[in-house]
């Protein structure tokens, strides 16, 4: 592993932040114990981008249920025959994991009018 070497290299360094959710992917039993012993806190970004992927997966649920394919493809085309469209509001949205980004997906879709039906880990 790469990060012990750094921390070995480079005794001055205060604290290590993770941009993303989890530290899984850098922890190690020889980075834990090291950085363990140098006192250096280990942080990460949890919460910082759920709003974002919330919305990118209530747009996505708005991409199929408009058919949003066809309808640029008709626009595109100049023809502009009616077509059904889905609506979210009423439908049932499955959030598998309900952590940051799952709260956050459900609280959206809550603004749609979507039933919430969701599973966690404990």
């Amino acid at each position: 592993a790469v990060l012990p070497l750094v921390l070995a290299a480079f005794p001055s360094i205060e604290w290590i932040h993770c941009r993303s959710a989890g530290i899984d992917f850098i922890e190690s039993d020889e980075f834990t114990e090291l950085a363990t012993s140098m006192s250096i806190p280990v942080t990460n970004a949890k919460g910082q981008f759920s709003s974002s992927l919330a919305e990118y997966a209530l747009m996505a649920c708005s991409y199929f249920a408009k058919d949003l394919p066809r309808l640029m493809r008709n626009q595109k085309n100049r023809n502009w025959e009616k077509y059904d469209v889905e609506e979210l509001r009423g439908k049932t949205l499955g959030v598998v994991g309900y952590g940051d980004i799952g709260r956050a997906c459900a609280k959206l879709a809550t603004v749609y009018g979507m039933r919430i039906i969701a599973l966690r880990r404990h």
